[in-house]
């Protein structure tokens, strides 16, 4: 349901406030998502789910697609991934946290085991929270799976994205190695759903 509640708020957030095509991806995140915070009352679950699919969106920007979301790879058991990217030898993973507090530790263990299948994947956790961050690259002996904590309103989006376009990011094959409820997006259907261009 908060999927359907955050899909109606980006749209209405994008109609008032146009895509500005010169935004670099942060700015694209840090704007919409400035905007959400003070047009929209907080709520957590929904706050998950907006962020998420600004994620999304500020990828398809980029030509990086398609985004597969609350996704399985193949051989990675109970392990539900925020967002895929899909390449046969450097699957690439996003874990997207708001906030961080102790959620860090999942997205590990989901990184942990992404990568005992994958060897070769790159996991990423996106987040706005910089205090949080600072804290965990202060301590990274702490985790093992996780590639990089970026900030997602900051230029080290910008600085992921460039590194993302370097990886051939395809449809995943029929063996499906992408396990998803039919959550695949695309560029033409997000501009179809916000009614934007890209």
């Amino acid at each position: 349901m908060s999927d359907n509640k955050a899909t109606i708020i980006i749209r209405e957030m994008m109609r008032k406030y146009p895509i500005n095509s010169t935004w670099r991806p942060s700015e694209f995140v840090r704007f919409y998502w400035n905007k959400y915070q003070s047009d929209y009352p907080s709520n957590n679950s929904l706050n998950g789910s907006v962020f998420e699919l600004l994620l999304v969106i500020s990828l398809l920007r980029e030509n990086i697609g398609p985004v597969y979301v609350q996704a399985e790879l193949a051989f990675v058991p109970n392990v539900i991934l925020d967002i895929v990217l899909y390449n046969r030898k450097t699957p690439v993973t996003i874990s997207a946290k708001t906030t961080l507090r102790e959620r860090w530790k999942q997205a590990d263990l989901e990184a942990m085991a992404t990568k005992y299948v994958h060897r070769e994947a790159k996991c990423y956790v996106l987040t706005l929270s910089e205090s949080e961050v600072y804290a965990r690259r202060k301590e990274d002996n702490s985790y093992m799976g996780i590639n990089e904590f970026v900030l997602a309103h900051t230029s080290e989006y910008d600085n992921l994205i460039e590194n993302l376009k370097k990886i051939k990011i395809s449809e995943s094959e029929s063996v499906r190695i992408i396990q998803t409820d039919n959550k695949i997006y695309r560029k033409e259907m997000i501009e179809q759903i916000y009614q934007i261009n890209l």
